[in-house]
C-alpha cells in the first residue's frame, strides 16, 4: 500500500504541470550580427552580416543590405567586400592565383558601416601546425546511436602537434566528402593539445579525444575524410565554447538562453547600439584521405 500511495503521488506531480500557458512577449529592435571569419587560404572570403529576428519568429533571415565592408591589414592594405548577390553575404575574391589576405603574425582590423552606424574589431592571425596524418581502422559499436547512427565503419584519427609555447588555440573542422558537420555539439576547440588552460598539454601530440573528434559518425568505404585546423585567438576559443553551450542548451535543466558576448563594437563608444557575432582570422592546414579498407590499420589498444 505504501509502494501504490508513493506512486499516486508522483503521477499527480507530473501530470498536474500540463496546463497551456500564453505568454505575451514584446520583439526588440533587430541587432545588427556579423559573422566574419577569414582565413589565410586563396580562395574568396566572406563576411555575413544579417537582422536578429524576435526567438519564436520561424521567418528566414533577414540579410543586411547596403553596407560598407572593409578588412584592413597593420600595413593600411585595405581588402573591399561586396555584397555580389544582395543577400548579404559580402565577398572578397582573388584577383589573381595565390592572392591572400592573411599573413601570419599580423593584425587585421574589420571595419563595417550599416544603418549610419560604425563597427569595428581587431583579430591577429596566429601560427598553425601541419596536420602529420590522418589514420583510421575498423569499429563496430555494441548499438546505433542519434549521434552515431552508424554502428559499423571506420573511426579516424589524425595526428598533429602542437607548438612549444602555452597558450595557442585551435579550431578542429571536419568534412565527410566534402560536408561539413556543423552541428553545435560538433564543434571542437583545443587549448594547446587539449581541451583547456592548465591541462599540462603544451607542446605535445593532441590528445586522443580531440584526434578522434574527427569521427563524428562512423565513416564508410570510399568516403572521403578532411580534416581543417584553424588557428584561433583565446577570445574565439571561449567564444566558440560559449556558442556550443548555448545551441546545445536543453532540457529540463536548461538555462535561460542569452546572447553571446561578440569582439565587435560601434566605433561610438556612447552609442546604445551594438552589434552581434564575431570577427576572427586563422591560418589553416589542411590533410584529407579516402576510406580504403586495406590501408587500415590495426585497432589500438584500449580503443
Amino acid at each position: 500500500m505504501r509502494n501504490i500511495f508513493f506512486f499516486l503521488l508522483l503521477a499527480s506531480v507530473f501530470f498536474s504541470c500540463e496546463d497551456v500557458i500564453e505568454l505575451e512577449t514584446e520583439a526588440a529592435p533587430g541587432q545588427l550580427a556579423i559573422d566574419a571569419w577569414i582565413t589565410d587560404e586563396s580562395k574568396p572570403q566572406t563576411v555575413k552580416l544579417s537582422l536578429t529576428q524576435p526567438y519564436f519568429d520561424k521567418n528566414p533571415i533577414v540579410p543586411a543590405k547596403g553596407a560598407t565592408v572593409f578588412v584592413v591589414s597593420e600595413d593600411s592594405i585595405p581588402y573591399a567586400f561586396r555584397d555580389l548577390k544582395n543577400n548579404g553575404e559580402y565577398v572578397w575574391q582573388p584577383s589573381f592565383p595565390g592572392e591572400k589576405i592573411l599573413t601570419v603574425g599580423k593584425e587585421y582590423l574589420l571595419y563595417v558601416q550599416y544603418d549610419k552606424q560604425e563597427y569595428i574589431s581587431i583579430s591577429k592571425v596566429n601560427r598553425v601546425p601541419p596536420i602529420d596524418s590522418i589514420n583510421y581502422f575498423k569499429e563496430k559499436l555494441p548499438v546505433a546511436t542519434p549521434d552515431n547512427p552508424r554502428k559499423e565503419g571506420f573511426q579516424a584519427d589524425f595526428y598533429a602537434r602542437d607548438f612549444r609555447g602555452e597558450g595557442d588555440c585551435y579550431w578542429i573542422r571536419t568534412y565527410r566528402n566534402d560536408t561539413l558537420f556543423n552541428k553545435p555539439s560538433q564543434i571542437t576547440v583545443a587549448y594547446d593539445a587539449g581541451f583547456s588552460a592548465g591541462g599540462r598539454s603544451d607542446g605535445l601530440l593532441f590528445i586522443i579525444p580531440l584526434r578522434a573528434s574527427i569521427t563524428p559518425e562512423l565513416y564508410r568505404e570510399n568516403e572521403e575524410v578532411k580534416v581543417e585546423l584553424y588557428s584561433i585567438p583565446q577570445e574565439a576559443f571561449f567564444f566558440l565554447q560559449i556558442v556550443r553551450t548555448e545551441s546545445t542548451n536543453g532540457g529540463i535543466f536548461a538555462t535561460i538562453p542569452s546572447n553571446i558576448p561578440s569582439n565587435i563594437r560601434n566605433r561610438d563608444e556612447k552609442s546604445k547600439i551594438q552589434p552581434l557575432g564575431f570577427f576572427g582570422v586563422s591560418a589553416v592546414s589542411s590533410m584529407k584521405v579516402k576510406i580504403d579498407p586495406k590501408k587500415a590499420i590495426p585497432k589500438p589498444m584500449g580503443r
